[in-house]
């Protein structure tokens, strides 16, 4: 049967349905080209059972979702009066982040949303009545069973308990399977209170929105958008800008700049959530998508984008985000400075050495006088161009500054949340937050967050710790530790999902010193995650979750592949001049580091022997360059 006719913005068809009229509707309901093949079940939390007015708040959750600039919602509320239709079921909706599903991906979900909170009791009454309904007839419908076709939103996020707590799958999944057999469900308990508490869990959404609402005219945080899931995932921060959208070669993306990276997406492809950092590869192309993108992130800051310009090259590579302020200068102690405020951190020169770029966060906790005149007069300058002011004395500018989370977006002030009052200030890569009126215990919302195994904001160049030596390598093998390189290299992607299943070895001349001032140099385009010196030390220059740009592409079968996406890579010192002096080659002290190194991958990834492959089987590089190598002791430290 064809659509009800939709009304308003984001549209909804806003039209309540009994039981009966909703088992005919989806009967016979047109879905399309591509049929949805997952449900995916949320509670509304507000509005509950009790304030719910049918039409009047439909029509109000609409002006909430277009407030917060979305073009879709939810396909379905099952409230006490009945079972109201929103976002068209044969249209991609906005409701569970990733879980929305997209063309590019071939599925899509059905959003369910039980009206009431359902943490501490499970649904009952009407409000279930027509959630079984729904369930129940999409699964005879799509000839998809409970136990595949329903999951819940928490499946998504770990940000939030929904549908609820008490609500488990097992419970609905009998519930369901009960409703088409048309026989009694079995009992089941509701499930335990989870982590976090639900007054963790409100605390944690409120500063959220609070740092997501300012550079966003107003749009704040949703849990239910692929952008804001993704961002929270891989912890680029706040975002510094509107989700918005643009045209490129007559197909329409959908974008957000955040602190760390741009995001977007094929319109209308929601759930296909990509990065600018990965479209533009380490470089600055000249027009196209990534060049349309870059200078739409800088306008979102107020300042266009210049390619040639130092700081906007070093911004890029950094991955330091949008600008929050314009190109300026300043004088300090007889001496002028160019600098640029951006989401991440101020970059800065002595004039006119302008290729000369530092970063204001490497003086954050210095205490020579002349270094924190000019630590403090950039902080002055950084906040006043974020429309704020630095107060050094303050504990949340002293704890920011000494943190490095970022540019502020708003003057500190306070909320009231469950009759406690919060001061807070958010900043491009955290808040920070206190009780009042215990000004000096200043908190952050991502230790509040981390504590609940939440990826929160600005934690995304943290490392994760190493498994112990002991625990993984043979007494003859020795101990060994691995030094962190501080800044790390940005030559890298993301591996999109792609397993671990190479480790490719390089031969690279020259000191260890000198390769990895070339790896971290923000214009370089090659590096490995680790650097093994001749003398055994270990160097990690890229954390292991990333694609470091080292080992390129792959042609098998007709079709490209991404090594850097599946492989680990290992740089190993040669001496200068290698391969002519031959005699300075592998020493025992690195080839036993690299089966340390080893051991530590396999017991992550579980690789194969045949894992370990030379760079010069994979390209025309110099054959000999690791001649000598003894890949039979290598491989066995896989086996």
């Amino acid at each position: 049967m064809p659509d009800f006719p939709t009304e308003g913005s984001p549209p909804f068809i806003n039209r309540m349905l009994t039981i009966a009229e909703w088992r005919e509707y989806v009967a016979s309901y047109d879905f399309g080209k591509l049929t949805p093949t997952r449900l995916v079940l949320h509670h509304t939390y507000r509005p509950d059972e009790t304030s719910w007015r049918g039409l009047t708040t439909m029509r109000g959750i609409q002006k909430f979702y277009a407030g917060k600039g979305w073009t879709a919602g939810p396909h379905i509320f099952a409230a006490p009066d009945g079972i109201w239709l929103a976002t068209p079921m044969s249209q991609i909706g906005i409701h569970a982040g990733a879980g929305n599903g997209s063309l590019a991906k071939g599925w899509y979900s059905i959003g369910l949303e039980m009206v009431g909170y359902f943490d501490k009791v499970l649904p009952s009454g009407k409000v279930w009545e027509h959630s079984l309904a729904v369930m129940g007839e999409l699964s005879r419908r799509l000839k998809i069973p409970p136990r595949q076709l329903i999951s819940f939103h928490r499946d998504y996020t770990n940000q939030k308990s929904c549908p609820g707590w008490a609500v488990t799958k097992e419970w609905v999944w009998s519930q369901v399977e009960a409703y088409l057999n048309n026989s009694t469900p079995p009992t089941i308990p509701p499930g335990q209170i989870g982590t976090p508490t639900p007054d963790d869990e409100r605390l944690i959404e409120a500063l959220l929105e609070e740092g997501y609402k300012h550079k966003t005219n107003g749009q704040g945080y949703n849990a239910d958008w692929a952008f804001h899931a993704y961002a929270l995932e891989h912890q680029l921060g706040m975002p510094m800008g509107p989700s918005a959208r643009l045209t490129v070669a007559g197909k329409e993306y959908n974008y957000q700049p955040f602190a760390r990276d741009t995001l977007y997406c094929e319109v209308p492809n929601w759930g296909d959530v990509k990065t600018l950092s990965e479209l533009l590869g380490g470089s600055i192309p000249p027009s196209g998508l990534g060049r349309a993108l870059l200078d739409a992130t800088y306008q979102a800051g107020g300042s266009p984008f210049r390619p040639d310009w130092a700081f906007h090259q070093y911004a890029v590579a950094r991955r330091l985000g949008p600008p929050v302020g314009k190109s300026a200068q300043i004088t300090v102690d007889g001496k002028q400075y160019a600098y640029q405020a951006f989401a991440v951190d101020t970059l800065y020169n002595l004039v006119p050495n302008w290729s000369d770029v530092r970063q204001l966060s490497q003086i954050g906790t210095a205490t020579d006088p002349a270094t924190v005149r000019l630590r403090d007069a950039l902080l002055t300058e950084t906040f006043k161009q974020a429309g704020t002011t630095y107060r050094p004395d303050w504990a949340f500018h002293q704890l920011a500054r000494q943190w490095a989370i970022g540019a502020p977006l708003a003057n500190s002030y306070q909320i009231t949340l469950e009759k406690t009052t919060y001061a807070l200030q958010p900043f491009a890569l955290d808040v920070l937050y206190n009780v009042v009126p215990n000004w000096a215990d200043v908190k952050r919302l991502s230790d509040l967050a981390r504590q609940h195994g939440m990826p929160v904001l600005g934690m995304a160049m943290a490392i994760a710790p190493l498994v112990s030596a002991e625990s993984l390598t043979p007494p003859d093998d020795g101990g060994f530790s691995i030094t962190q390189v501080t800044p790390p290299a940005m030559a890298f992607g993301e591996r999109h999902g792609e397993r671990v299943s190479m480790v490719v070895l390089h031969a690279v001349p020259g000191a260890v010193a000198e390769t990895i001032a070339a790896m971290t140099d923000f214009n370089a385009r090659f590096a490995t995650h680790y650097l093994i010196g001749l003398d055994g030390r270990i160097y990690r220059l890229i954390d292991e979750a990333k694609a470091a740009w080292h080992a390129g592409f792959a042609t098998g079968g007709g079709v490209r592949y991404n090594l850097n996406r599946i492989s680990i890579g290992i740089a190993l010192e040669r001496p200068a001049g290698w391969p002519a002096t031959r005699d300075a080659g592998d020493t025992d002290a690195q080839i036993r580091a690299l089966r340390w190194l080893l051991r530590q991958l396999d017991a992550r990834y579980r690789l194969s022997p045949d894992a370990i492959v030379l760079w010069t089987s994979l390209a025309g590089s110099d054959d000999e360059a690791l001649s000598g190598l003894p890949l039979g002791a290598l491989r066995e430290a896989l086996s």
